[in-house]
């Protein structure tokens, strides 16, 4: 991505991808956008990167080596070969319009480094915005061009999180928890069990295969996943408000103006996408591990109506395109487990519509649950599709709290915010708001 300073708008050949972001260097805007927050947050992006990348290879590893390996465990390899390669591709992409709008990303250099780091091209971004961040001590512009690669990075991790880590722990938690009851049992439930006949009985210690392992990877996969999803999010807000300043310029307080949350509505978002993304996991997972194939009925129907409403969205603005075919194609998968927003705001009709899809699909899968387990007595039998229920109304309950209370727009609802396919949902202009029309989401 590159990022330029022209007052035009963006017309609709510029680009062949679903976004396409041109900061605009404004006067009134003299704050600097890389600080110590920024870098805390880059460390803990690549940290959170590599770790996560060093995960999945030891749960391929671990799978392969087991001498009764799990069914279909060539997922494995595919959920981490196939990801990793979509984001070096968009990467490439990215790559190649910087390099015909700026004569210094069109470099043999330049194109050597992404080929050869194409596996983990959002670290290559990562490390690029902190060369661009260091710079803004020197030059301004270099502090959008910071917030255009997060942006950029922010992207390409929505591939590698959510069409890869999200499947491989709908994996882990299939052949690790829904098909290991009964190791789940006495690990929950051995010392219950003692303190029932004591002092009778001898105590004898329970013989489990999990330890701290098996959570903490699953854990810290969610927790990766609601990470990207939630630096995507600010990153945007932040860019779209740097992109049109003058649509933002009547919000209150200088952070508003900016899209910058404040640390506890960034937790706020961070806890509502961990429980969201967590409910889909499990929904799909249960499906998957009672009824097989069939996850992929769900799957498929759910892929094909994200696919369509995004095509839709980006219809009303730009037109299909071959390109811009396939990004609503990936962007569908990416739906699957958290919604996007890249054309800005007036969004508020697209949530409504999201969540009570995703409420449905919910109950679906709760249902099938209940159905295919109901008499056989296994632990999580009564227990699965209630605590997904509960995970997922979690999730409702934090976002609602954070879009009444934490958002840097201060949204309210109005006619227009509840269009649910606007191609044009940035917010109001001061003239607009003085003529009655609320700020929507």
């Amino acid at each position: 991505m590159t990022v330029e300073t022209s007052n035009k708008m963006p017309s609709k050949r510029e680009s062949e991808d679903y976004t396409h972001y041109m900061p605009q260097s404004s006067r009134r805007d003299q704050h600097r956008q890389f600080t110590w927050l920024e870098a805390l947050l880059l460390i803990i992006l690549c940290l959170s990167y590599l770790l996560g990348y060093a995960i999945q290879i030891s749960i391929i590893a671990e799978k392969y080596s087991l001498e009764d390996p799990p069914k279909n465990r060539g997922l494995y390899l595919l959920f981490f070969f196939l990801p990793h390669l979509s984001a070096g591709l968009k990467n490439l992409q990215y790559h190649f319009r910087e390099s015909k709008e700026e004569e210094s990303e069109d470099s043999l250099l330049g194109w050597i480094i992404n080929f050869v780091f194409l596996p983990v091209s959002p670290l290559v971004r990562l490390v690029r915005a902190w060369r661009f961040g260091m710079a803004e001590k020197n030059d301004r512009e270099q502090g959008l061009r910071f917030v255009d690669e997060l942006l950029t990075a922010a992207v390409l991790r929505l591939f590698d999180v959510l069409l890869g880590d999200a499947p491989t722990l709908s994996l882990l938690l299939r052949d690790d928890v829904w098909s290991r009851s009964s190791d789940w049992k006495d690990f929950a439930g051995g010392q219950k069990e003692y303190l029932r006949c004591a002092p009778a009985c001898v105590r004898k210690e329970v013989e489990s295969n999990l330890d701290f392992w098996t959570v903490f990877r699953m854990f810290f996969l969610v927790s990766k996943m609601a990470q990207g999803v939630t630096s995507y999010l600010v990153a945007m807000k932040r860019f779209q408000r740097l992109q049109y300043p003058e649509y933002y310029q009547h919000l209150r307080g200088r952070h508003s103006r900016q899209g910058r949350l404040n640390i506890f509505a960034t937790f706020l978002l961070y806890f509502a996408n961990f429980f969201f993304i967590g409910s889909r996991i499990m929904g799909y997972s249960m499906v998957s591990y009672t009824w097989g194939p069939w996850v992929y009925l769900i799957l498929g129907g759910h892929w094909l109506i994200n696919s369509a409403w995004h095509l839709i969205t980006i219809l009303n603005t730009h037109g299909i395109t071959a390109a811009r075919s396939v990004s609503s194609l990936v962007m569908g998968g990416v739906w699957l487990f958290a919604i996007t927003n890249e054309q800005g705001g007036r969004q508020l009709g697209r949530l409504i519509m999201y969540y009570l899809l995703a409420f449905f699909e919910t109950a679906v899968c709760g249902f099938l649950w209940n159905i295919s387990m109901a008499g056989s007595g296994d632990f999580f039998a009564f227990k699965a599709s209630w605590a997904l229920l509960a995970v997922f109304m979690v999730s409702i309950l934090l976002q609602l709290v954070y879009y009444s209370l934490c958002h840097p727009g201060s949204p309210s609802v109005s006619f227009r915010g509840l269009l649910c396919c606007s191609g044009d949902r940035r917010d109001p202009l001061p003239d607009e708001e003085e003529e009655g029309e609320a700020t929507p989401i």
